[in-house]
């Protein structure tokens, strides 16, 4: 298995970007993000319409432009994160992460034993490069991220003993989900969800962990990099052709009225 360049960055403390996809299935996309200098691709399952033959083409894709693909799955389940890791992904994101029990479970799914239950088979997972199955084991629970998302008060008051959990790589902040919890819906300048971050950024730099956050707006990162967050999920694909697009509608009306 190639080397997750993402999961090195983040262990020299450097920061890391890459946007959300929900919407492109094309690999040029992938290609360009890489182009444009991206580090890493969100693979969204649980909320785009992606089947697993067309997202399985773009983690392929993602490994030969050596940018780390990650995929978001449904819901925490060993048939999701198995087959999401199967398709070549070096990172799984499980969402609504509450419970201690519930990390111990996302990390056995997508560790081979000793650390965990995966399941090994397919040629897939390790992007085709051939190796024995002992290298590729040992490979796989080396470079493989798993990263749980905090998205409710639960979470957060869980999080402590969720991080005690030897092989969290990543805590990602699910922004929109978590200020609906904490009763701003959207608000992630109000004061409430500005010091919950805080506090998750704190409870997980004491434990070694990087945490992660999202925006649609790339210099909204300044506060939320200054805090110490350093894996940043920036914007969606959808929000990149809207923003470009009415950037150009309201360029050529001032013309044409």
């Amino acid at each position: 298995m190639q080397p997750n360049k993402v999961k090195a960055a983040l262990r020299e403390g450097r920061a890391v970007s890459g946007p959300i996809v929900n919407e492109a299935r094309s690999v040029s996309f992938v290609k360009m993000m890489a182009q444009a200098g991206h580090d890493f691709l969100f693979f969204d399952m649980e909320h785009a319409m992606f089947n697993w033959e067309t997202v399985f083409n773009l983690v392929q894709m993602s490994l030969v432009s050596e940018i780390t693909p990650f995929i978001r799955v449904t819901d925490l389940s060993y048939p999701l994160v198995a087959r999401a890791l199967d398709s070549g992904a070096q990172g799984v994101i499980i969402p609504r992460v509450e419970t201690k029990e519930q990390v111990e479970n996302a990390i056995s799914y997508a560790r081979y034993p000793p650390l965990g239950r995966r399941g090994a088979g397919g040629e897939s997972r390790y992007g085709y490069v051939r190796r024995d199955p002992g290298t590729a084991i040992e490979e796989a629970n080396a470079e493989v991220m798993v990263i749980v998302q905090i998205e409710s008060e639960m979470g957060v008051a869980n999080l402590d003993e969720m991080a005690s959990v030897p092989g969290v790589d990543v805590v990602l902040v699910g922004p929109q989900d978590l200020s609906i919890s904490l009763g701003i819906p959207g608000q992630t300048t109000h004061p409430r969800f500005i010091e919950t971050v805080q506090h998750i950024v704190e409870t997980c730099k004491a434990r070694g962990i990087p945490i992660g956050q999202v925006e649609r707006e790339a210099a909204a990162f300044q506060r939320w990099f200054d805090m110490g967050i350093r894996l940043l999920c920036c914007n969606t694909d959808a929000n990149m052709m809207f923003q470009s697009a009415a950037r150009d509608v309201a360029a050529l009306r001032e013309f044409t009225g």
